[in-house]
């Protein structure tokens, strides 16, 4: 409405999207419970609900639809590619989902085309290990071409527009110029002060930013040495702010998951055959390369955004998920141990653990955090 001032329209958009957090939390709760137990659940809907949405829910902007879209999109692909007979039933869905994430922020495309790549990696298996006939091509090609189609035929009105008023398909401020500056006073005294937002900015060309401009101004110690500044924002923002109730608290989550992950992983290919193992490399790849590339993304890109990390808790929902399938995983929920004449699984007893380490975090974010951190960087 015109006669809203800032304020009225703000807090407009902060009731909004509050009730669009908890209907997102909705969701995933239903995802998570369906798919794992309900304890790994419940520990890991806690974590998100208060280390990212609690904080982040009372600022209008998109964070909390696209990590949302985003995990689902991941997760639904990740369902298809375990599970090939699920293709036909879901598969237009995941392709539905990386285009509303992409619709929703302008980061989806990477994940798509990693999808993707998977079945390129399977084709190559199959070719080398001659167990490829006309039908697998066929299959493979189906799964690998129809996703792009979809995506583009939903997305193409978007597409068009770019092209039409900045002059390339693909067009966004954000990947197109900001993440080769090295600080954000940088970019706004850039193309941004150029009219990026209105059109092509208008400056020489020389001086617009891009990959082979960065290359050849900038040394490789500098650039490992932005990786290592983005690293510390992320520690510093979760992990070793002055004080805990300054933090957003998911370093000691992560953490642990990471190093559960880390156990986990030889126990889960322990007793596998390596013919067996092999023919899931393809979803190995999918996975390694979807974190790997984001983290890394997403790590060059911190010195532009501040100290703020909603750039790489996009990658916390997925996280959970991928942690969740290894350790409900026939090899680690077999663990056991004796207590007081009873059989306990190891898994339960770590989570409990965990969860106990999580309600100090939500402690904070309940009394501290919530009412003093300010969640829109």
């Amino acid at each position: 409405s015109p006669e809203m001032d800032d304020e009225a329209f703000f807090q407009q958009g902060k009731r909004l999207n509050v009730v669009l957090s908890l209907v997102c939390l909705l969701a995933l709760g239903i995802a998570f419970f369906h798919k794992f137990s309900k304890l790994y659940a419940f520990y890991a809907i806690l974590v998100i609900a208060f280390l990212v949405f609690a904080i982040k829910s009372p600022w209008f902007q998109t964070e909390i639809l696209f990590y949302t879209l985003f995990a689902f999109a991941f997760i639904l692909s990740l369902e298809v590619l375990i599970s090939p007979k699920q293709y036909k039933s879901i598969g237009v869905g995941v392709f539905v989902l990386f285009a509303l994430a992409h619709f929703s922020k302008a980061s989806a495309m990477p994940g798509l085309l990693m999808f993707i790549s998977s079945y390129g990696i399977l084709f190559l298996l199959k070719l080398f290990s001659r167990n490829l006939n006309r039908e697998q091509v066929r299959q493979i090609l189906y799964h690998a071409l129809t996703p792009l189609v979809v995506f583009m035929v939903l997305l193409f009105p978007y597409f068009q527009e770019s092209k039409d008023k900045y002059g390339t398909y693909f067009y966004n401020v954000n990947t197109t110029f900001y993440m080769w500056y090295d600080s954000w006073d940088e970019a706004k005294e850039g193309t941004r002060a150029a009219g990026d937002r209105r059109g092509w900015p208008h400056m020489p060309d020389e001086e617009i930013p891009s990959l082979s401009k960065y290359l050849k101004e900038h040394s490789s110690d500098e650039i490992i040495d932005r990786f290592r500044s983005g690293i510390r924002q992320i520690l510093w923002s979760g992990c070793t702010g002055r004080y805990s109730r300054y933090k957003y608290g998911y370093c000691s989550q992560v953490g642990l998951s990471l190093i559960i992950l880390a156990l986990g992983l030889p126990l889960l290919f322990k007793g596998i055959r390596l013919r067996s193992s092999a023919k899931h490399i393809h979803i190995v790849w999918y996975v390694l390369l979807f974190f790997l590339l984001y983290a890394l993304s997403f790590i060059w890109y911190m010195p532009l955004i501040g100290k703020g990390p909603r750039t790489i808790l996009a990658l916390l929902i997925p996280l959970l998920w991928t942690i969740g399938l290894v350790v409900h995983s026939p090899q680690i929920q077999s663990l056991q141990f004796k207590l007081f004449q009873r059989r306990v699984k190891v898994f339960r007893i770590v989570y409990l653990l965990m969860l106990l380490t999580l309600f100090y975090e939500i402690y904070q974010v309940v009394v501290f955090r919530a009412a003093t951190m300010h969640g829109g960087n």
